[in-house]
């Protein structure tokens, strides 16, 4: 936070002694008005939750298709050597040209930034699913099948809960590429949002209002990410990944 203050000082000394450029990178004061107006007439609001709730619904459905599909890749072997050629093609492809491909099928709207982003969050999860599964100490997977577990028990109450921490780290790097996508998706196609938003200042020239949404948008973003992370920590309170989150943030 001391960082964070140390960076505003400077740019609001440099944008008073007129060093930056006029105009183009307005002082914090003139940003600080600029969001209070933001808020007061609930555009940004309007905005936030519209960009919130395709990034909720593209990360459900990335959670929902990317931890089962890594689960069973580590499981199946035969499955896997099938998949992972279409994983590997797809990770390394920009998401964002999806979308003229997907606006002729799905049209301009929410569906279409959903598709792109679930595509996204889908992918890290299957990489983390997959990696949380085959770390799974083996003595572990032995002594469940020699108690008589069954292959679905094997998953859900040995598999899982030990691939849980890389999941959940999955889950992280997901949400900041939902949020990145998401915002990059409005301002290619899209009707509303925080991406339409500074796309639109920004054509206006109302740095001082583009500047207020980014803002904006980074402490959601931090929110959100602070909230992951505790809520990683009571999910984890029995693995030590958990216990140095709790410590951490004791001693923070």
């Amino acid at each position: 936070m001391l960082a964070v203050a140390v960076l505003f000082v400077a740019w609001q000394a440099a944008a008073s002694a007129h060093w930056l450029a006029d105009g183009f990178v307005p002082s914090l004061a003139d940003i600080w008005l600029a969001t209070l107006h933001l808020v007061r007439t609930g555009e940004i609001g309007l905005n936030l939750i519209a960009t919130l709730r395709a990034g909720a619904w593209g990360l459900a459905a990335g959670i929902l298709t990317g931890v089962p599909l890594g689960l069973t890749m580590a499981l199946l072997p035969v499955f896997d050597r099938i998949v992972t050629p279409v994983v590997r093609c797809t990770y390394a492809l920009p998401k964002t040209t999806l979308i003229p491909l997907l606006v002729l099928w799905f049209g301009v709207g929410g569906a279409t930034n959903v598709i792109v982003i679930a595509i996204t969050a889908a992918l890290p999860l299957i990489v983390y699913s997959l990696r949380g599964a085959r770390e799974v100490p083996r003595v572990l997977l032995w002594s469940a099948r020699s108690l008589g577990t069954s292959r679905a028990g094997l998953l859900w109450r040995v598999v899982l809960p030990a691939a849980l921490p890389q999941i959940l780290t999955g889950v992280r790097v997901a949400l900041g590429f939902t949020l990145l996508v998401a915002i990059s998706c409005e301002m290619i196609v899209a009707n509303q949002g925080i991406g339409k938003l500074i796309g639109q200042y920004g054509d206006q020239g109302s740095y001082d209002y583009l500047f207020a949404a980014l803002f904006v948008t980074t402490v959601v973003a931090y929110a959100l990410d602070a909230s992951l992370r505790w809520s990683t920590g009571v999910l984890l309170r029995w693995h030590e990944s958990g216990q140095r989150v709790q410590r951490g943030r004791r001693h923070g």
